[in-house]
């Protein structure tokens, strides 16, 4: 995937994810342009490419109350900004069966 596709998938997952309610709140105070790499990284891992280990992403996440609730809804922005940049079905259930694999090690179970 080209850096151009990768940008403008980012750019519109973050968009959703500080329009969700239930998400906006992880991501308000804290420094955009530090955490603007966590959807790019979020899109390697999910289409796995991933770089970072369980532990590095346990760690990562160990400080933030994030709940199955949470978790789904990040998914689920995610799916549904590929499936609006036009990835097929296969890729889209690809990403969500890895990016579930990595739910309990952002959980904390």
């Amino acid at each position: 995937m080209n850096d151009e596709k990768i940008t403008s998938v980012v750019k519109d997952f973050f968009q959703k994810i500080h329009a969700d309610d239930l998400m906006s709140k992880f991501f308000k105070d804290h420094d955009q342009e530090r955490i603007q790499h966590h959807p790019k990284t979020f899109l390697e891992h999910g289409l796995g490419e991933g770089k970072y280990s369980n532990e590095q992403i346990a760690n990562a996440h160990k400080d933030i109350p994030i709940n199955d609730e949470h978790f789904e809804a990040m998914v689920g922005n995610f799916i549904s900004t590929l499936d609006e940049h036009g990835f097929s079905e296969d890729d889209k259930q690809k990403v969500h069966g890895i990016l579930q694999g990595y739910k309990g090690n952002i959980l904390g179970k």
